[in-house]
């Protein structure tokens, strides 16, 4: 692990809140311990509850050491996490009821413990090995609004837990009026106002003695409260409102490998069924707390390097007996809220876990209970204002909504199926907003965008009458159930619309990413509709995957159905057919140049004039007219083939710049600029040209100046046109 690390800095603003928010997290994670092992020891493990409570704190000691040493979250918690630990409660559940009758009661608790040492080890590796390939950042498809009804919820489960902790009994309706009795209200009233205020005074200041000074005053108030209502100490103890306190002397007991002679393998093997999920219960846990945690630092978090922490942490503290555990988000959470962002408060907590631990702890019962309990409560409303009041402005109501039903089932069910229930509705609310998306990009046609093919002015103008017969969609993003029928829908109307009888449909794949079944079986209706209404249906770069799942569902090239590799090449086969039915040849022009020239030329007097002056040349199929870099030492007049001016790009690919055909012309550009060709140029058939060079051009204006200034406004009138045919397609994308 080579993550760079913050140093440790000397000034107060840090050691001052990073002692305290340790202190106060350590407690926090005391109590987790204690609970956590009562959860697991009890029943017929009842007797060993103190090795499991120094288990426990063997793990919190172990893992806080580590992310001191490791973690690039400065302040973060860890623990022994309560789903783990559950789970560990039914296996050994499981082991207790195969080892019932068994004399010796350490089989039991030995047989518990490997078990715990063996899911704290699979999931240490676990944790590593998928850090280590770093497939952690996975987590990051999670749904923002997710996350902010995961945090929602932690709020409401931290609030309630809290104010069940100050009134001793669980949160219900029915119990509802007894919270009003007197006795009741000054359970949980003090502390509720106790966390209302830190948290009012926390959204105004943020100095860093404020928390020294809540600490200090939260614990004075309540000491105050019941020496006010004339209670000792052991009584407001026998009452509830400090922690109990610890046996004298240390709590760890490790487990050692001359214990393993007590496990009873056949026990433990029938409580693998809840022992094998720890790993992957632990991964979500972990994964959930750490994208949660990102919104509570703000900032990204390391996942894989995390992820790897964690890892390592579980594997040495699993060796000493400790269940599996991860980054507390409460913890973590309320150490930043107390501005202590430094490693100051992981060690900490490491050291007061480790004083219990070893030395046993009796000074945790001079610590109220309703201080602690007020400050949870403080940090579970914290999450519930972030999220369901400063979060409405900032989120779409979509949003907003989504993360009161993540709360709602959090509360009413459970974690994981709200998180659950939250990632399935994103993806409906995905599917739908991405629907209203329009797939079609462009609607072109063949008025407004043309090939790259320069052809003669009689196809130009046959082209401008019946163009509009070519209707050209470029398609975008993902095509699925909810946006092909939207395509469907417009060729129907193109095919109910009688006003132009040639229908040429389009399909420009360059930028669809994939498409699904259903987009696939609209596209098998269209070709059925080509065949009823006689039209022609053209895709152009379509990926091989595409194509390959068009053929499996059906839809395959045939007489109405063609394939191009671009759009360029499906729009020149559409046009050709266009001008092949109107007899205009796309081949060449039977008539010949000068014939041709006579149409267009400023003045038709002047044309056998400029034929004196150009030499015949012939092309041959293949062979390169022009080259990149060549002088602009000729301009040549097309009568028949065809050619291409094209570009080799690095990787060898071939890209068609223009196409011309007979009846244009071809050099000019560089000519009149005199700059060096700028393409190569390459016969694609035996062509036929006519060539005037730098030399002829200037003899002609010299001797026979009317016929250059003729041929000059014939090529700059061919210019424009090329122009304005480029402004009409621009035009038409801003539409």
């Amino acid at each position: 692990m080579t993550q760079t690390k913050r140093a440790f800095t000397v000034d107060s603003k840090t050691i001052i809140p990073g002692i305290t928010a340790g202190i106060v997290v350590g407690i926090i994670e005391l109590t987790i311990a204690i609970s956590l092992a009562t959860l697991v020891f009890t029943g017929e493990l009842a007797p060993f509850v103190s090795r499991g409570i120094g288990l426990f704190l063997f793990g919190a000691t172990i893992m806080s050491i580590t992310i001191t040493a490791l973690s690039s979250l400065p302040g973060a918690a860890i623990s022994p996490q309560d789903g783990p630990s559950a789970l560990v409660a039914v296996g050994a559940a499981g082991v207790a009821s195969a080892l019932t009758g068994v004399a010796n009661p350490e089989t039991l608790y030995a047989t518990t413990v490997v078990g715990i040492v063996l899911s704290s080890l699979a999931t240490g590796l676990i944790f590593f090995l998928i850090g280590q390939f770093k497939l952690g950042n996975l987590v990051r498809y999670i749904p923002y609004p997710v996350i902010g009804g995961f945090l929602a919820g932690t709020g409401w489960l931290i609030t309630r837990g809290s104010l069940e902790g100050m009134l001793g009994h669980g949160l219900s309706l029915a119990a509802l009026p007894s919270l009003f009795t007197a006795e009741s209200l000054f359970n949980w009233l003090p502390g509720a106002a106790f966390a209302i205020a830190v948290l009012l005074v926390l959204r105004k200041f943020n100095h860093f003695l404020v928390w020294p000074g809540i600490v200090l005053g939260g614990i004075g108030l309540f000491y105050g409260l019941v020496f006010a209502r004339g209670m000792t100490l052991d009584e407001a103890r026998a009452a509830g409102m400090f922690m109990e306190p610890f046996a004298s002397g240390g709590l760890w007991r490790p487990f050692l490998p001359s214990h393993l002679a007590d496990v009873n393998w056949a026990a433990l093997a029938g409580a693998l069924d809840s022992l094998a999920i720890i790993p992957l219960v632990s991964l979500i846990g972990f994964l959930l707390n750490a994208s949660a945690l990102e919104l509570v630092a703000k900032r990204d978090i390391d996942l894989n390097h995390e992820l790897r922490v964690a890892g390592l942490s579980n594997l040495l503290a699993g060796l000493g007996g400790s269940p599996a555990g991860y980054h507390l988000l409460g913890a973590t959470a309320l150490s930043y809220r107390m501005g202590a962002q430094t490693r100051i408060v992981s060690l900490m907590v490491a050291a007061v876990t480790a004083l219990v631990l070893f030395a046993g702890g009796s000074f945790i019962s001079l610590l109220p209970t309703s201080f602690l309990n007020g400050m949870l409560l403080m940090l579970g409303l914290s999450f519930l204002v972030d999220w369901l009041y400063d979060a409405r402005p900032k989120l779409p109501l979509a949003d907003y909504a989504l993360v009161w039903v993540i709360l709602f089932v959090i509360g009413s069910i459970g974690f994981l199926e709200g998180v659950i229930a939250g990632v399935a509705i994103s993806i409906l609310l995905f599917v739908f907003k991405y629907a209203q998306v329009n797939v079609v990009r462009d609607s072109l046609n063949g008025r407004n965008y043309h090939s790259k093919v320069e052809r003669a002015p009689v196809q130009r103008e046959l082209l401008a009458q019946h163009g509009e017969g070519i209707h050209i969609f470029r398609l975008q993003g993902f095509i699925f159930f909810g946006t092909s029928n939207g395509i469907l829908s417009r060729v129907r109307e193109i095919l109910e619309d009688q006003t132009n009888r040639e229908k040429f449909i389009v399909l420009d794949f360059h930028r669809v990413h994939s498409l699904d079944s259903s987009a696939v079986s609209s596209f098998v209706r269209m070709r059925q509709l080509a065949d009823l209404h006689d039209i022609y249906l053209v895709l152009t770069q379509v990926s091989s995957l595409n194509r390959r799942q068009m053929e499996q569902g059906g839809f395959m090239g045939d007489k109405h159905v063609q394939f191009f590799p671009n759009l360029d090449y499906g729009v020149e086969w559409c046009e050709n057919m266009l001008l092949m039915k109107y007899e205009a040849s796309t081949q060449f022009i039977a008539t010949g140049l000068k014939a041709q020239l006579r149409r267009t030329f400023p003045h038709r007097d002047l044309v056998d004039n400029l034929f004196r002056r150009l030499e015949r040349v012939e092309a041959e199929a293949n062979v390169p007219l022009m080259r990149r870099g060549d002088p602009p030492d000729a301009m040549y007049f097309v009568e028949s083939g065809r050619l291409n001016i094209q570009l080799e790009t690095p990787d060898g690919d071939i890209v068609r710049l223009r196409s011309i055909r007979g009846g244009t012309v071809i050099g000019e550009v560089g000519m009149y600029l005199n700059q060096t060709r700028t393409a190569d140029v390459i016969a694609q058939q035996k062509s036929v040209l006519y060539r005037l060079t730098t030399e002829g051009l200037q003899r002609m204006e010299a001797e026979d100046p009317q016929t250059a200034a003729a041929l000059h406004e014939w090529v700059a009138r061919m210019l424009a046109e090329r122009l304005a045919d480029n402004n009409y397609t621009i035009e038409a994308l801003l539409d």
